[in-house]
């Protein structure tokens, strides 16, 4: 812990070096998540941190980005299961690298980086420190499974810091793990409003191959159990009787894919839904949308939503984790329950007929430029691991 007596900082965390700082992930395929790790390791300052990424699965299909960026990749397999060897490993790694700060993200990274931190200190030599830990906890992460939270705590117990990305990550962090508040921060997620900001409907329509006129709502989100794309289509299919203009545009991919599409053709949808698999230009295709729809079940704080708002849609998000911390309901967006597909579609018909629906739009991104900044984020990251090093 930060401040216990006989703890010094890493040796390579010295002032005017810069400190290695390996940020342990499960891999880097596409979601929140990991576009967080890059657009972190983006804005590092590099005369400060020298970053690399560790991860404990695979590559994953972001990898390719860290060589733009110049960060190093190192991967440890990890075995099916629990791996208990693995911790060996990553400590034996972290002392031949001299890794000065461990920055883990997900529950997983998180048990297995601070383990191998700790194994780290104690092997170094009387006075040399050893890594320190932060964590950035990004979600929920299963609150109400007794076993799942009693290992973040024991992971919170070796970590110096556990970074919260929303209030509602907070809460859980403190009053369901119960992680020595000391130890909690809020950190914000941040988006480049440089690259995400309001464009050109009709060329991005065009980019999608979607209609040039109707009520678009769009959605960018994996196709997985946890964002609902199911009560989605039941409220679009339910918004369509009363506007038989709308289109829904899905983009992402995942293991739901075939049932939703299953599902879309059952309803009748036929060419008003459009399933664009995961895209990499989505700030480009934004522009496209008259609002944005998210049928979570669950969040931590969704940087797609923060994204949207950037890009002055306003949204239509289910009221769970952080989605109230970026949609102000009424005035940037609407709130509604998970699992309510009328209700859902009765709020996506409201916006649709708002006089002020694009000043909606404009509130949401003059909200995430106060609020969500990349450069904010970074520099609030950088400053923390300054004081866990202790310079």
């Amino acid at each position: 812990m930060i401040g216990a007596p006989g703890v010094r900082p890493a040796p390579y965390a010295a002032p005017g070096r810069p400190a290695k700082v390996a940020h342990v992930v499960l891999s880097l395929n596409v979601g929140g998540l990991e576009r967080v790790v890059l657009r972190l390791l983006d804005r590092m300052a590099r005369d400060r941190f020298a970053p690399v990424v560790c991860a404990l699965q695979e590559p994953g299909a972001l990898a390719e980005e860290l060589a733009r960026l110049g960060v190093p990749l190192v991967v440890l397999s990890r075995k099916p299961g629990l791996d208990p060897g693995l911790p060996v490993r990553l400590s034996a790694w972290l002392r031949r690298e001299g890794i000065g700060l461990v920055h883990t993200h997900n529950p997983g990274p998180h048990l297995y980086g601070a383990l191998a931190a700790a194994l780290a200190r104690a092997a170094a030599l009387p006075g040399g420190g050893g890594p320190r830990v932060i964590h950035t906890k990004h979600g929920r992460n299963y609150p109400k499974q007794k076993r799942k939270v009693l290992v973040n705590r024991l992971a919170a117990a070796l970590t110096d810091r556990v970074v919260a990305v929303s209030d509602d990550a907070r809460a859980v962090a403190l009053e369901v793990e119960h992680v020595d508040p000391a130890k909690v921060v809020t950190i914000l997620n941040g988006v480049d409003t440089d690259v995400f900001r309001p464009g050109d409907a009709v060329a991005a329509r065009a980019r999608l191959g979607v209609p040039a006129s109707g009520y678009h709502v769009g959605c960018v989100a994996r196709l997985s159990p946890e964002k609902d794309h199911a009560t989605l289509l039941d409220a679009f299919a339910r918004l369509r009787a009363a506007r038989p203009d709308a289109h829904l545009t899905l983009i992402g991919d995942g293991p739901r894919r075939p049932a939703l599409e299953a599902q879309a053709a059952r309803l009748g949808l036929g060419g008003a839904v459009t399933f664009t698999g995961t895209r990499g230009d989505v700030a480009e295709l934004l522009p496209a949308f008259d609002v944005f729809a998210l049928a979570s079940l669950t969040e931590g704080i969704s940087l797609t939503l923060i994204e949207a708002a950037a890009a002055g849609l306003p949204i239509v998000a289910t009221r769970v984790g952080g989605n109230p911390e970026i949609v102000v309901d009424g005035e940037t967006g609407m709130l509604v329950p998970p699992g309510a597909p009328e209700t859902l579609a009765g709020a996506l018909e409201a916006v649709a007929v708002r006089d002020d629906r694009a000043e909606m739009g404009l509130r949401g991104r003059a909200r995430v430029m106060e609020r969500f900044g990349l450069d904010r984020m970074a520099r609030a990251y950088e400053d923390l691991y300054d004081e866990v090093l202790g310079r």
